[in-house]
Order: structure tokens, then C-alpha cells, then sequence
């Protein structure tokens, strides 16, 4: 798994706190800063509602293998995202992302219980993580407020799709 050296990034939970200074040479601009910590933020939202959609499943190993894609989104718009990052995601948390959540744990004959919105949308977040550690290091804040916009939306959208709505 890729670590990184970059503790200096703001978290989402803690995005009203100040970060610790960059170590020499890697400093980000404060447009760069806002766009990290806009990704965070919509990561985070995202995060919250795959761990609703987990809550919902009546087979528990559905219920965590969209704990952990949740957990995947979190990690993929925060630490994921750093200047000097090879932009290579580890082999655990591509896998967590990839299209195989909409299947949840392949060992059983059932799917997770979700809407065709709430796959739609489910696909389109997963993507969406998968997409903001490769964005371009000198675009930061064009391209992570632009992402995290559709994610939001495609949030939205999958809320608008949950059964009983």
C-alpha cells in the first residue's frame, strides 16, 4: 500500500484545523489546499452514505464489503491525494472500487440489496474516488472541486433513489 510521507494534510473531520507546515519543498498554494481539502469533504459525504446503504443489508458480508469500498473512498480523497504521489493506488484499495461492489462478497448467490439508482450512483462515486489521486498535481484546483462536485451529485442521486422515497 502507498503511504504517505505528507501528514501535513488536512483530514476531513478536521477540516477547520490548521495543517501542519509541509516539509521544505512541497509546499501547496492555498488554491491547491482548498481543492484537497473540497475532495476530502466530498469524499467524506460519500463515504457516509455507502456506510448507509451498508447499515441496509439484511446479509452482513454485503453490509461489509460496502464498509470497506467506504472506507476505500475516505482513504482514496485524502491521503491518496498528495503532491509527489506516483498516482499508483495499491492493489487493495483499486480492488475495493472497482465494479465488483455492486456484486458485495462474491462467495454468495445474492447481490447487496440496493436500487438500480443506488447502483448507478454507487458505480459513479466508486469511479469518482478511483479518479482524484491520478488528477493532474499542477491542477489540483481545477480539476478536485470538479470531481468532488459530481460525487456530491451522484450522492444526491442515489439518496433520491432509496427505497421509500
Amino acid at each position: 500500500m502507498t503511504s504517505s510521507p505528507l501528514s501535513w494534510l488536512p483530514i476531513p473531520s478536521s477540516l477547520d484545523a490548521e495543517p501542519e507546515p509541509a516539509p521544505p519543498g512541497e509546499e501547496l498554494t492555498e488554491q491547491e489546499r482548498a481543492g484537497l481539502q473540497v475532495a476530502a469533504a466530498a469524499g467524506e459525504r460519500a463515504a457516509a452514505w455507502v456506510r448507509e446503504l451498508a447499515r441496509r443489508q439484511p446479509v452482513e458480508v454485503h453490509a461489509r464489503v460496502l464498509e470497506l469500498t467506504a472506507e476505500a473512498i475516505e482513504q482514496t480523497c485524502t491521503r491518496e491525494i498528495i503532491p509527489s504521489n506516483d498516482n499508483e493506488l495499491a492493489t487493495e484499495l483499486r480492488y475495493r472500487l472497482d465494479g465488483g461492489v455492486l456484486l458485495g462478497a462474491t462467495s454468495l448467490e445474492t447481490l447487496p440489496e440496493l436500487t438500480g439508482g443506488e447502483r448507478i450512483a454507487l458505480a459513479a462515486v466508486a469511479a469518482l474516488a478511483l479518479a482524484m489521486p491520478g488528477t493532474a498535481v499542477t491542477w489540483y484546483e481545477r480539476e478536485l472541486p470538479a470531481l468532488a462536485q459530481v460525487m456530491d451529485d451522484a450522492v444526491a442521486a442515489g439518496r433520491a433513489a432509496q427505497p421509500g422515497r
